[in-house]
C-alpha cells in the first residue's frame, strides 16, 4: 500500500484518538460542584449542568456538541454524552478496521467506519422519538390528574408531587425531577421553564404555560386543565390520522432510500471485481464520494419530509 494514505489513515487514526481524549478530560475536568461536609466529606448538592443548562451556541461545532449532548439525554440512554461518544467511536473503528484489514481497501475502511457510527446513532435518534412518543401519549392523562388533584384541594406542587409518584413513564420521572427542584426552593416558573426545555414539545410548553401563569395571575385552574387535555387529546387524534393517511407514502420513501445502499452492498458482496474499478481509479473514487454525500444528504431531506410536526 501507498505510505502516503498509510500515513493519513494513521493521523486520521491520531486525530479521533485525541478528540476523544479530549472530550473525556473535559468532562472529568468540570469545577467541582458546591457541597457540604457530612461526616467529613464534601458531598455534592448542586446538579451536574447539562446543555439543557446552555444558551444556544453561535459557531457551527458548538450547535454539533449541543445536537449531540441534546440528543444523548432526550433519548434516555443511561449514560454519559461522552461515554456515548466513545462508544460510537469505537464501533466506528471495530467496522472500518475489519474491513480494511479483510479487503485492504481504505475508502472502504472509511466508509465502513462512517456506517459504524453513523447506526448507533440513528438508534439514539429512534429511541428519542419513542421516548417523546411515549411522553405525548401520557401527557393527557397526567394533565387530568393534576385537574383533579387540584379540583380536590391539593396545591399545584403537591399535584405535581402526584404526578410523579403515581407515573413511572418518562413524563412521570420528569415531574418527579420538577417536584424535587421545587421541594428545594425553586419557583414554580423556574421549574416549568426547566421542564419544558428537557422536553421540547410544543405540548409540554403549553402546560408549562398555563402553570406558570396561574401562579402569577390565579385563576380557575381545574376548568383550564381539563380544557388543555382536551386540546392534546384532538392533537394527538390529528396526528394519528395524519400519520394512518400518510403511512404508504413514508414506507415508500423509506424503500427508495434504503434501495440503493443495499443492492451496492449485495452487488459488491456477490461480484466485487465489477466494482473494482471504482477503488483503483481516481474518478471511481470520487463519484463513490459524490455518490456517498448525496446519498447523506438524500436520507436527511427524507427524514425532514417524514417528520409529522
Amino acid at each position: 500500500m501507498d505510505p502516503t494514505i498509510i500515513a493519513i489513515i494513521c493521523f486520521s487514526a491520531i486525530v479521533f484518538t485525541v478528540l476523544a481524549g479530549y472530550l473525556l478530560l473535559r468532562d472529568l475536568r468540570q469545577p467541582a460542584a458546591a457541597g457540604v461536609a457530612v461526616g467529613g466529606m464534601s458531598r455534592p448538592v448542586r446538579r451536574r449542568l447539562t446543555v439543557f443548562d446552555q444558551p444556544p451556541a453561535d459557531g457551527l461545532m458548538g450547535r454539533l456538541d449541543q445536537f449531540f449532548e441534546r440528543l444523548v439525554l432526550e433519548s434516555g440512554v443511561e449514560s454519559t454524552p461522552t461515554g456515548v461518544f466513545l462508544g460510537l467511536f469505537a464501533c466506528g473503528l471495530l467496522v472500518g478496521g475489519t474491513l480494511f484489514v479483510i479487503y485492504d481497501n481504505p475508502l472502504l475502511g472509511a466508509l465502513g467506519m462512517g456506517a459504524g457510527m453513523a447506526v448507533p446513532t440513528f438508534w439514539l435518534m429512534w429511541k428519542r422519538s419513542k421516548r417523546m412518543h411515549a411522553i405525548l401519549e401520557e401527557l393527557p392523562h397526567v394533565v387530568d390528574l393534576l385537574a383533579r388533584a387540584v379540583r380536590a384541594g391539593e396545591s399545584v406542587d403537591q399535584a405535581i408531587d402526584l404526578v410523579g409518584t403515581e407515573f413511572d413513564g418518562p413524563l412521570g420521572r420528569e415531574f418527579a425531577r420538577a417536584s424535587r427542584q421545587l421541594e428545594m426552593g425553586r419557583s414554580l416558573q423556574a421549574a416549568m421553564k426547566t421542564l419544558s426545555s428537557r422536553v421540547q414539545l410544543l405540548d409540554i410548553r403549553l402546560l408549562a404555560s398555563v402553570l406558570s401563569v396561574h401562579r402569577q395571575t390565579g385563576g380557575h385552574l381545574p376548568e383550564t386543565l381539563e380544557r388543555l387535555s382536551g386540546v392534546i387529546r384532538q392533537r394527538l387524534n390529528s396526528r394519528r390520522q395524519m400519520r394512518a393517511a400518510t403511512a404508504a407514502g413514508r414506507f415508500s420513501a423509506i424503500v427508495i432510500v434504503t434501495a440503493a445502499p443495499l443492492v451496492y452492498i449485495g452487488a459488491f458482496m456477490w461480484n466485487e471485481e465489477h466494482y473494482r474499478i471504482l477503488y483503483d481509479d481516481p474518478t471511481g473514487r470520487i463519484l463513490l464520494l459524490v455518490a456517498f454525500c448525496l446519498e447523506v444528504i438524500g436520507i436527511i431531506w427524507v427524514l425532514r419530509i417524514l417528520r409529522t410536526d
